[in-house]
């Protein structure tokens, strides 16, 4: 019996024994860490000479429960680095008038102390999951929902971007036209790296195209008023020109397709068919703000242009709009080569309107 006892006794401090080693041994638990703003999300406000679309937010790093002071921070509103003070407070200035989700994290722990002391990794580690955000977003308002008349599954749900009263917003429209084509030299061969210019005699409404590839071709974006403009084409050091007193007029409001064929000899451009030929083209470049559904790349839907009060239609599967999803804001520039002039209304296709990491998202309110 007396035996009994002892290997009990033995076996019991061998399990103490193993288990207070292996808590020595597990890694110490990184304290929890946190960056706290006084108020995280803002409406779009217009630009204001005065400085009034300017918002002041005061936040405040912590770990442990102990403010963090001398850590490093950034956000992603302007990648500006911003330094804790000795209660670990920190400022930050948000533009009202630019759509926003900005991030801010820790970023170094260089001169970072806690109550006077320099911090270990262990709070190093801890600080790096710290994390807050920034949203400036126009609010969402749905207004009704109504069954698809080509596909009960489906619900267009009616819904309106809403902004302050003297706020105007750009909805998605069009921009500016393209001006394409191809530069060749006197035997018809492409000319890389040329560059086409126009502009108006007075300066005004210039563009500049992309240096041509290796097959002559070119590209830039202009807004075509049928003026008088001005055509030069650069290489290297030479530049080539209409003769004097010619200017080249382009049609109003549509793209075009132009081919020059630069002089043997001389820097005149002869301004006649083949040297140089221009064609009206399709499409256009469209640009502004546009709505859609926070949803997975595989989840199909649709969502027309917004009028000029805000006001667009999505398109989806009931069952994906039961879930109520968040959708997101986003401004977009996209040349759509297509002749129909695309309007507000207008449903784009399926994959058009895709969110990227900075667009705000937004939870719509009921009307």
């Amino acid at each position: 019996m007396t035996k009994m006892r002892l290997f009990v006794l033995l076996t019991a401090a061998a399990a103490l024994w193993t288990g207070t080693c292996a808590g020595a041994n597990a890694p110490a638990q990184a304290p929890q860490a946190r960056i706290e703003l006084e108020k995280a999300s803002f409406t779009v406000k217009t630009w204001r000479t005065d400085g009034s679309h300017i918002a002041a937010v005061k936040g405040k790093l912590t770990c442990g429960g102990q403010p963090v002071a001398g850590a490093e921070l950034q956000t992603g509103l302007n990648k500006r680095r911003l330094r804790s003070g000795e209660d670990g407070s920190f400022d930050l200035q948000v533009d009202r008038s630019l759509l926003a989700y900005a991030p801010v994290r820790f970023v170094s722990a260089n001169k970072a102390k806690i109550a006077g002391k320099p911090i270990g990794q262990r709070e190093v580690d801890g600080l790096s999951s710290a994390f807050a955000a920034i949203t400036v977003y126009h609010p969402i308002q749905v207004i009704g929902e109504k069954p698809d008349e080509a596909d009960a599954s489906r619900v267009n749900v009616q819904a309106r971007i809403r902004s302050e009263a003297d706020d105007a917003i750009s909805f998605f429209q069009v921009d500016k036209y393209r001006i394409a084509g191809r530069v060749e030299d006197a035997d018809g061969n492409p000319v890389k790296g040329a560059v086409v210019w126009i502009d108006r005699d007075r300066g005004e409404g210039f563009a500049k195209s992309t240096p041509t590839d290796g097959d002559g071709k070119y590209e830039m974006f202009y807004w075509p008023e049928e003026e008088e403009t001005n055509l030069t084409v650069i290489v290297g050091s030479r530049r080539y020109a209409l003769p004097e007193g010619k200017a080249f007029v382009l049609p109003r409001r549509t793209s075009v397709d132009i081919r020059i064929r630069l002089p043997r000899e001389g820097a005149i451009i002869d301004d006649k068919p083949p040297t140089l030929m221009c064609e009206t083209a399709k499409g256009a470049t469209y640009s502004g703000l546009l709505a859609g559904l926070d949803v997975p790349p595989e989840v199909p839907y649709t969502v027309t242009i917004p009028d000029r009060d805000g006001r667009f239609v999505l398109t989806v599967a009931k069952d994906v709009w039961e879930q109520r999803p968040a959708l997101f804001e986003t401004r977009l520039t996209k040349f759509v080569g297509q002749e129909k002039v695309l309007k507000a209304g207008d449903a784009l296709p399926v994959g058009f309107v895709v969110a990227n990491d900075y667009d705000p998202r937004v939870i719509p309110s009921a009307s």
